[in-house]
């Protein structure tokens, strides 16, 4: 059963490459909900910094930001809605934003390239959702909540397996942006940077692996307080068993708007 309002969780944590050479975490988010006349719609959005540059970080943190803003002007406009937002949104969003960049590194004496950052993004309303992704990074969904009904928004690419991927600052972002318009009502979403995709993904099938993404979103289906999640979450993140598959910042956003329940209510971080 859909409920109206979004329960949501999140959380980052650094990665022990970043530990071990003294540097912050790169990773960034962002999720808020826009009241419209279609109702309660969701924008969430995860931007991993590169960590091969000097200012990776502040790259993510104004992809955020420009982004749910941008989204959520356009939402509020008359007569708009998630069905409206389509490429060319995001091209534009993607002009805007470097745009933007062009003007700090200018001012710092920088190169664009020096705040590359990937991007994903998921705007969902009602019945219909719009996805924007540059680089890697995953976005799960599911209709239903069930097993075997989690997949992924945009199909990952090969080239994310060999550690090449784009950037939101790079001269070719708008031809490298792919983009996904989803006309169905969707009960459950996560969004994560590429250090968890080894946890996260099912290699072999190139699908979402559910056993470790159910028992995370289970709490929020669930309908347990929120209280406490994201710190909870934040300490599975950076928890030794999760440091032993990665070494890589952790950044994810889970979102539910059903409570249904399940056989096993157990979450994979609640303890």
């Amino acid at each position: 059963m859909i409920k109206g309002n979004w329960r949501i969780a999140h959380a980052s944590a650094i990665g022990l490459a970043h530990l071990n050479q003294n540097t912050e975490c790169q990773d960034r988010f962002a999720c808020r909900t826009v009241k419209t006349a279609e109702g309660d719609i969701l924008i969430a959005v995860v931007a991993d910094g590169a960590g091969s540059t000097t200012d990776g970080q502040t790259g993510a943190q104004i992809a955020c930001e420009i982004f749910t803003k941008e989204v959520g002007d356009f939402l509020s406009a008359k007569d708009a809605s998630v069905k409206s937002l389509t490429a060319d949104f995001g091209r534009f969003w993607i002009s805007y934003f470097q745009q933007k960049i062009a003007e700090i590194s200018q001012k710092d004496k920088k190169e664009l390239r020096d705040y590359a950052s990937t991007f994903v993004g998921a705007v969902i309303g009602e019945k219909s959702a719009a996805f924007y992704q540059i680089g890697d990074g995953g976005i799960v969904f599911s209709a239903s909540g069930a097993a075997k009904s989690y997949r992924f928004a945009i199909a990952p690419v090969e080239a994310e397996y060999i550690n090449v991927t784009e950037f939101v600052t790079d001269e070719t972002a708008a031809e490298s942006l792919r983009f996904e318009l989803i006309e169905e009502t969707i009960e459950d979403l996560i969004l994560f940077s590429d250090g968890i995709y080894a946890v996260a993904v099912d290699y072999q099938n190139n699908q979402p692996h559910e056993p470790f993404l159910m028992p995370m979103i289970a709490p929020l289906r669930n309908g347990a307080a929120t209280d406490g999640l994201n710190e909870k979450l934040e300490n599975f993140l950076a928890s030794e068993k999760i440091n032993e598959k990665t070494d890589d910042d952790k950044t994810i956003i889970l979102a539910s708007r059903a409570i249904v329940g399940s056989a096993d209510g157990s979450s994979a971080y609640a303890a």
